[in-house]
């Protein structure tokens, strides 16, 4: 798994089923984080990806009403899934399963001014993460999702070092990829 290269596709299965787990029945110690996500690996190990496939809907059903301001389960759902289809060679999702989330995040960004003060301009859209200095890059907006949740290297998605510079550490997960 590129996205994730200490797992393979069980691991990232048992890690959104762990986390799901734990949002249930709220057990969010060290959430986001390295430890918190190997405490859900290492839980599941042996199990089979169909029992795990049953504990993410199942738990995904019990949720209780996320709020849509802030990082959720469905944000990482999304943002594996996306692994898994790179993955795997597949096509991305469909813009309406991505989108939303890109809105969700930047919108995150801009309130807690974790975007450092920055415009970021695609080629199609222009997103306000804190406002600010705008920064122009070459990708699209779902090289840019990706780019947030640490899928992609600044320099990669924008062709040019300044524009890198301006964008370093503003991915939420902080593995470039």
């Amino acid at each position: 798994m590129p996205a994730t290269p200490d797992w393979d596709a069980h691991d990232l299965l048992a890690h959104l089923a762990g986390a799901a787990h734990d949002a249930v029945h709220g057990r969010m110690d060290g959430a986001p984080g390295p430890a918190w996500s190997a405490r859900h690996v290492g839980e599941r190990r042996g199990r089979t990806a169909a029992d795990l496939a049953d504990e993410l809907e199942r738990c995904a059903a019990a949720l209780p009403p996320q709020p849509p301001d802030r990082p959720t389960p469905e944000w990482d759902l999304l943002v594996h899934e996306a692994d898994l289809r790179e993955a795997w060679g597949l096509d991305r999702q469909p813009v309406d399963a991505w989108r939303p989330l890109l809105v969700r995040a930047a919108a995150f960004l801009a309130a807690g001014a974790d975007g450092a003060g920055l415009t970021v301009a695609t080629p199609t859209s222009v997103w306000d993460l804190g406002g600010g200095r705008r920064v122009d890059v070459s990708c699209d907006d779902h090289d840019l999702l990706r780019l947030l949740f640490g899928r992609r290297d600044a320099e990669h998605v924008t062709g040019s070092a300044d524009a890198a510079a301006a964008l370093a550490g503003l991915a939420f997960f902080a593995t470039p990829r």
